[in-house]
């Protein structure tokens, strides 16, 4: 019953979004231009309480490449790319920002956890180090059905099935499924190994 009210109330706030993913979708699609995306997302993060949560399934729904109308996104938080994909059960905590990502069904995301579009967004361009030459290099990053990132964390490489991030930690290197990040840079660890592993 709880999916069938929220559908209908995602539904109703289409009649309400439209201003913001019409010229969006229009610009995105017709022109490749994310600009209206980027700050109608923007916008809409700043929506607080549930009809905040509404409002931005809503645009989500409509803008990215693909989006459950279950998605819940907190105060602050936003995606940063229309290529992004979002599964069913979704929840993303506040001032978290998520790029070029597929989250599968049941993921949850704490408070201020970056997803970015890859590990090498602004290099390897013919202009080497120097970033602003360089052409934006976005690679989607797959986190993998029923995982949860932690408070503050980084996500840089593809993360498996079931996985757990630590509070602050920093993925730079795809994880396993069924296992657990910790550190910086993260190490993955078994949720059959010792404990004391961790600390070694």
């Amino acid at each position: 019953m709880r999916y069938q009210v929220k559908a209908v109330i995602v539904w109703v706030a289409h009649l309400f979004t439209w201003p913001f993913w019409i010229p969006a979708i229009v610009a995105y699609r017709g022109f490749g231009s994310e600009r209206f995306f980027d700050v109608s997302a923007k916008l809409l993060s700043l929506w607080p309480g549930r009809i905040g949560q509404f409002l931005r399934a809503s645009f989500y729904m409509r803008t990215l490449r693909r989006c459950h109308y279950d998605l819940a996104v907190g105060f602050g938080s936003f995606f940063s790319h229309p290529e992004a994909e979002v599964g069913k059960g979704v929840g993303i905590g506040s001032f978290s920002i998520v790029g070029t990502a597929r989250l599968e069904d049941g993921v949850m995301v704490a408070s201020r956890v970056s997803v970015l579009s890859g590990k090498y967004q602004h290099g390897g361009g013919r202009w080497g180090r120097d970033f602003r030459g360089n052409a934006l290099r976005l690679e989607p990053v797959r986190v993998g059905e029923g995982s949860w990132l932690g408070e503050g964390s980084l996500v840089m490489a593809d993360i498996g099935r079931r996985c757990i991030v630590s509070a602050g930690s920093v993925v730079t290197k795809p994880m396993p499924d069924d296992s657990t990040a910790v550190g910086n840079p993260a190490r993955f660890l078994r949720y059959a190994d010792k404990p004391e592993a961790a600390a070694g």
